[in-house]
């Protein structure tokens, strides 16, 4: 297993994606206590910003639990272009697959 250097993702709550996603944080995008949108740069350094639908209407779908702020989603990240990436995203580490 390998983590990755910023420790444990922080989740971050906005009504729009950001702009600057810094390295290191999850950001929640939607509206009182519902989102639809989960975004990280990709942890292995490439700065793409990649966004995990949360809508179950649409396909792919990722699920997402907060506890104590550390961020679990299910399933892994897998990006099929680019570096190529695959991890999973657990208790607020990154697991590399």
């Amino acid at each position: 297993m390998y983590f990755a250097r910023w420790g444990r993702y922080q989740v971050i709550e906005d009504e729009d994606l950001p702009d600057d996603a810094i390295p290191g944080k999850l950001y929640l995008v939607g509206e009182d206590g519902r989102y639809w949108i989960a975004a990280m740069r990709c942890p292995c350094g490439c700065s793409t910003l990649l966004e995990m639908n949360l809508l179950p209407d649409s396909e792919p779908v990722w699920a997402l639990r907060v506890i104590d702020a550390t961020p679990t989603l299910h399933p892994s990240v897998w990006r099929k272009d680019g570096c190529r990436a695959h991890f999973l995203l657990r208790n607020g580490r990154i697991v590399w697959c």
